[in-house]
């Protein structure tokens, strides 16, 4: 009887999971909130800066694809630093996340510390159920409120100004559903963190409850959300080579990188009908 349920257990968990993110930076409120002291917000600006850094085009969406301990996103806009058309694969474990540029054929390596969250450090999180379901993407999920407060570390020999805030404080919506619970699934808004700037997202999704819909929202960003939504959801098939440097694809230097053994792309002579290729972003 055992083996049998097992066996039934294995047949209904999906080999992979595929899933579609839309990714955005919205204005809420046109009023920016004053001061206690009635002096204007000196935050004012930086939800629109946030806005052209993260998504300078526009909402973006990205597909992944989740097999086990690998994902792949594949960014269909331009997001942060990552052109139009990257290719982000990653494995639970190691220490480096492969960035993928198809429209040059090369491709780069980054830290997988090398994101928000980490650079930050684990936030203080408080979650509550605000007792609210709706189905997203066809999954039934329960609303939560949640709070955030970063702490904003001082690297060593520097200071920030005398006015610029030690803490961070985060609130926003948090929908999720416990359809698809397990540390795999949680890849994906790992790998998201590492380029969309949500941090805090693990402590979010314990419990095995997975995010269909999240909305951000902080003091240094007035009158703005960054939200990302789950469009679609479902099982896949997938082949081991989606998750593997395609062969012809050149290894560049990463993003503020310096490793001599890394080869630089050629840089073909100049012609009238041919481009130089674009690199990827030495800013991260």
């Amino acid at each position: 009887m055992t083996s049998l349920l097992m066996a039934a257990l294995l047949v209904q968990t999906p080999a992979a999971l595929k899933t579609t993110i839309r990714m955005s930076v919205v204005q809420v409120d046109s009023a920016l909130p004053a001061l206690a002291d009635g002096k204007a917000n000196p935050y004012g600006n930086f939800g629109p800066l946030i806005k052209q850094l993260l998504t300078p085009d526009g909402p973006v969406t990205i597909d992944y694809v989740i097999s086990g301990d690998q994902s792949r996103a594949d960014v269909r806009g331009k997001l942060a630093t990552l052109p139009q058309g990257s290719v982000v694969l990653q494995r639970m474990g190691e220490d480096t996340i492969r960035v993928l540029n198809p429209s040059n054929k090369t491709w780069y390596e980054i830290p997988a510390n090398q994101n928000l969250g980490t650079l930050l450090g684990t936030p203080d999180v408080t979650i509550e159920p605000a007792g609210e379901q709706q189905t997203i993407a066809g999954q039934r999920a329960e609303r939560f409120r949640f709070k955030e407060t970063l702490h904003v570390p001082v690297p060593e020999g520097s200071s920030l100004p005398p006015d610029f805030p030690k803490d961070l404080d985060l609130s926003g919506d948090l929908w999720s559903t416990d359809a698809f619970s397990g540390s795999a699934y949680t890849a994906v808004f790992r790998t998201l963190q590492a380029f969309a700037a949500i941090p805090g997202v693990e402590a979010l999704t314990s419990g095995g409850r997975f995010p269909l819909r999240i909305a951000l929202r902080s003091s240094i960003m007035p009158g703005y959300e960054i939200r990302s939504e789950v469009t679609a959801i479902a099982p896949a098939s997938t082949d081991p080579a989606q998750f593997t440097v395609p062969a012809g694809f050149i290894k560049v230097q990463g993003p503020g990188g310096d490793n001599p053994t890394t080869p630089q792309l050629p840089t073909p002579q100049p012609t009238p009908n041919l481009q130089r290729p674009k690199l990827p972003s030495q800013e991260f």
